[in-house]
């Protein structure tokens, strides 16, 4: 008799309105090789029953389909996100569409797009990846918890104050234009920025503008170059360039500067090549073209933001480490 380690067990919330669908995936998730965790699967056929189970115990991780009866997915990973938002989210889904897709890239951030049929190896390795991920994230912040709690003072980030942002795309004029939209502000941006927050009743991360650098080139081979002596914070790459593309560009840059934050920019973009950037390069946004000045500006904010808390989190978690306080 196998004895299974309690603390490898993760707590997986599969969601889709087909009932062989969910039982496939629960049995997916029960049969060998198990890799690094063993699964304890919750299955729902409807989300609204999901987002109460939600709220009873907390998940490592939800598998959603996206088209279903009372609530897509797009709004149940939006509903999910504001209850469980360290929960890693994954799609599962044979239908879909572009625009669909990009919201769900840019409003939930999902960390990986499954198309059905979907191949065993692949659901698996993706979904201990998502946990592994998320969990890192987790650990950070409840340590970085300890530190806060008690007050420890800390030095500042390595970086700065000041965000190194580099933009590469072939076209000179969008390098310009996307240059002058991150270092201008706008009186437009500000009444957006009330009217957003009025409706949402929630802030919205504001870029400060005197508080970046940006770096442009056409050149993505000269991109993977200015790694060597710069530590970017984000990168926005054109999907379709004549040296590289971009979601290569973006793959690479994880590799080389996994805390640099990816978005992908394009004005032709296939949906493979979408669900690419998403599994391939984990993209935080996607920036249709022509794109709107806020919502560009927004999205770089919140990378911007978001990675700088990951950072600290990081950071008081090291020390917490280092200190042997937990």
């Amino acid at each position: 008799m196998q004895i299974v380690d309690q603390n490898n067990i993760r707590h997986i919330l599969v969601v889709d309105d087909e009932p062989n669908i969910v039982s496939a995936v629960q049995r997916e998730l029960a049969s060998p090789p198990h890799g690094r965790y063993r699964y304890q699967v919750t299955g729902c056929t409807d989300p609204l029953q999901a987002l109460a189970k939600a709220r009873e115990q907390s998940f490592d991780a939800v598998i959603s389909d996206y088209r279903m009866p009372d609530m897509d997915g797009l709004e149940f990973l939006k509903e999910l996100t504001l209850l469980q938002p360290e929960c890693a989210r994954l799609v599962l889904s044979g239908q879909t569409d572009m625009a669909t897709l990009i919201r769900m890239v840019n409003e939930t951030h999902i960390y990986r797009f499954i198309p059905k049929p979907w191949h065993d190896y692949y659901l698996k390795s993706s979904l201990a990846q998502a946990i592994g991920y998320h969990q890192t994230l987790r650990q950070h912040r409840e340590l970085a918890a300890v530190v806060r709690q008690r007050q420890i003072s800390v030095p500042p980030l390595p970086e700065g104050n000041m965000e190194q942002i580099l933009i590469v795309d072939h076209d000179p004029g969008v390098l310009g234009s996307l240059s002058r939209v991150l270092t201008h502000h706008s009186e437009v941006d500000d009444l957006y920025l009330a009217i957003r927050a009025e409706v949402a009743h929630a802030t919205t991360p504001v870029l400060q503008e005197g508080k970046i650098s940006v770096q442009v080139t056409p050149s993505a081979r000269h991109a993977l170059e200015l790694v060597k002596n710069n530590t970017f914070s984000c990168i926005i790459a054109d999907r379709k360039m004549p040296e590289m593309d971009g979601v290569e560009l973006l793959q690479r840059f994880a590799d080389l500067q996994p805390d640099c934050f990816r978005i992908l920019i394009s004005n032709e973009i296939c949906e493979g090549d979408l669900i690419q950037a998403i599994g391939g390069a984990n993209i935080f946004a996607f920036i249709q073209k022509p794109w709107s000045d806020f919502e560009l500006k927004t999205s770089i904010a919140q990378a911007l933001a978001q990675r700088r808390m990951l950072l600290e989190n990081r950071q008081l978690a090291e020390i917490v480490q280092q200190a042997g306080a937990v």
